[in-house]
């Protein structure tokens, strides 16, 4: 039976790209549907249904609200995404065109989802940052999938950034073209931190770039396939507390803020048990300048997680592990002020919010037979 095709949350964004000569701009003048919004002091439905381009009874509907008057303060509400129409036809050989979502948020991951009737090469940059693209024969009849996730770097500036697709099939025939990707800003809080004379020279910015360039050449090299399945997972046991979140502001010794913070940290004791987020293979195990004691995970597709600041590391470079298996233990190396875990997430270069493969499973695809 042929499989039913479905694309998660509002699909309007790539329908048509790569069936355009001239590129397609889908920049708004308003806030894109399809998202959550964190209600703020003075918020209405009404308001919020003039600034997302919706309707206050689809709003009430997706949240299931009895009394559209009654909202609060730093509640969550779905936005529901407009209906769009597919059109009625796609030349051949591409049939479907969709991303999880059309307006991401900085820190975010999402995904590009490509369908077609024969293999094609693809290729793409979103915000000049290339795409890792993986292929999937998704039945007996030939048709082909092709998927690829894309990181917001956590200091996107909100607006317009761009996306570029090429597709090459095997008779030598091209589409390409390009759009506007709405990011929307995050909600992040500035962390003042307070750094010894000592620690403060870790900031050198030549140790800074000398490691920066070590990990570079990391980030750029993957397994082609994905080699974790389901949800990541929370690489401490028990729950540690979270003592900086992802995408912070920082300030270093009352200085401007001068970065974001690329990871999460859990204030676990020293010795406290590191396990693996995901299956993966080891592809760095040893001491850094700056993030200490450290452990990066290839998980394919692009993805890499990093594991900073350890005591104690029990892997090497070449193993193979899996969800759950122990890779160190928690310490106080590199640039740190106390013991804890730095926790970190690469899609390509780009870090992203960690937290968020937690709660979703990537890619963000929809796949029913």
């Amino acid at each position: 039976m042929k499989r039913e095709r479905h694309c998660a949350a509002t699909v309007w964004l790539l329908l048509s790209l790569l069936l355009l000569s001239a590129p397609l701009v889908l920049a708004a003048p308003h806030p894109i549907a399809g998202t959550t919004h964190t209600v703020r002091p003075g918020d209405t439905l009404g308001e919020l249904a003039a600034r997302y381009g919706t309707s206050v009874e689809a709003i009430a509907a997706a949240n299931d609200l009895s009394n559209p008057d009654l909202i609060s303060v730093g509640e969550r509400l779905l936005i529901p995404g407009p209906a769009i129409e597919f059109p009625a036809t796609l030349p051949e050989p591409i049939i479907a065109l969709c991303v999880s979502s059309p307006a991401p948020i900085q820190g975010q991951t999402w995904t590009i989802a490509v369908e077609a009737s024969k293999p094609l090469t693809l290729t793409g940059t979103f915000d000049d940052h290339a795409l890792h693209w993986v292929t999937e024969e998704v039945d007996t009849g030939g048709e082909w999938r092709y998927w690829a996730l894309a990181g917001v770097h956590a200091l996107a500036l909100p607006g317009p950034h761009s996306l570029a697709l090429e597709a090459l099939d095997g008779h030598g025939k091209q589409w390409t073209s390009s759009a506007d990707v709405l990011v929307q800003a995050g909600d992040f809080d500035t962390e003042h931190i307070y750094l010894s004379p000592a620690t403060s020279r870790l900031l050198d910015p030549k140790l800074l770039r000398r490691e920066r360039e070590r990990l570079a050449a990391i980030w750029a090299m993957s397994a082609p396939e994905p080699l974790w399945q389901g949800h990541f997972a929370i690489p401490v046991r028990p729950m540690w507390s979270v003592t900086s979140r992802f995408g912070q502001r920082r300030s270093y010794n009352d200085g401007p803020v001068s970065s974001s913070h690329a990871g999460v940290d859990y204030g676990a004791k020293q010795g406290a048990l590191v396990l693996a987020s995901a299956a993966g293979q080891v592809v760095l195990a040893e001491q850094l300048t700056v993030r200490g004691n450290a452990v990066i995970l290839d998980h394919g597709a692009g993805v890499h997680s990093g594991y900073w600041h350890l005591w104690r590391i029990f892997v090497e470079e070449g193993d193979e592990v899996a969800h759950g298996d122990p890779l160190g233990r928690v310490g106080n190396t590199g640039l740190s002020t106390g013991s804890h875990l730095h926790w970190e997430l690469r899609v390509g270069d780009v870090a992203v919010d960690p937290l968020q493969w937690t709660r979703e499973v990537m890619p963000q695809t929809e796949n029913e037979e």
